[in-house]
C-alpha cells in the first residue's frame, strides 16, 4: 500500500518526508483482512510540462487527480492485483486526468465520531491464475 500525503505529495518527490513514508506491507489475518492507521492522503496534479499538459490545456481541463490509496494485492494461486481507492467525496472524481477512476474503485471514507479520523471498508477481490509480480518500470 502506498499514498500522498496530506499536501499532495509521495516521500520519492518530498526532501521533508522520510524514505518510505506512507508506504507499507501488510498480511491478513485467516479471513484475508487487515487494517493499518495512516493519515488521509491527498490529490495532486500530473506533470503538465511536457505533451500530456499540452493536451489538458487544448481540452480545457485541469491536471488534478482525485485523492486515493494505491494497493498492490497477492495470494498464491491468484494473479497480483494493482489498484487504487479513491475518496469518496473528492470533487475531482468525474474528472480525473488519467481517466482513472470507475465506480468500483471508489471507497466510502466514513467519518468516525472525533470529527478528525475516517475509516474505509473496501473488499478487494482476486482472480485465480499464476502469482507474477511486475517489475519495476525502467529509469
Amino acid at each position: 500500500m502506498w499514498q500522498a500525503s496530506p499536501v499532495g505529495l509521495y516521500e520519492n518527490q518530498d526532501p521533508a518526508q522520510e524514505d518510505m513514508n506512507l508506504r507499507g506491507r501488510f498480511t491478513t489475518d485467516a479471513e484475508g483482512r487487515f487494517h493499518f492507521r495512516s493519515v488521509r492522503p491527498a490529490g495532486y496534479p500530473v506533470p503538465t510540462d511536457g505533451p500530456g499538459g499540452v493536451l489538458l490545456r487544448a481540452q480545457l481541463r485541469h491536471p488534478n487527480r482525485p485523492a486515493h490509496l494505491h494497493f498492490m494485492v497477492s495470494k498464491p494461486g491468484h494473479k497480483v492485483l494493482i489498484t487504487q481507492v479513491f475518496a469518496d467525496d473528492d470533487e475531482n472524481l468525474e474528472s480525473d486526468p488519467t481517466f482513472g477512476v470507475t465506480r468500483r474503485l471508489i471507497g466510502r471514507f466514513a467519518l468516525a465520531p472525533d470529527g478528525e479520523t475516517a475509516t474505509l471498508q473496501y473488499d478487494f477481490q482476486l482472480e485465480p491464475g499464476e502469482m507474477k509480480f511486475p517489475r519495476p518500470p525502467i529509469p
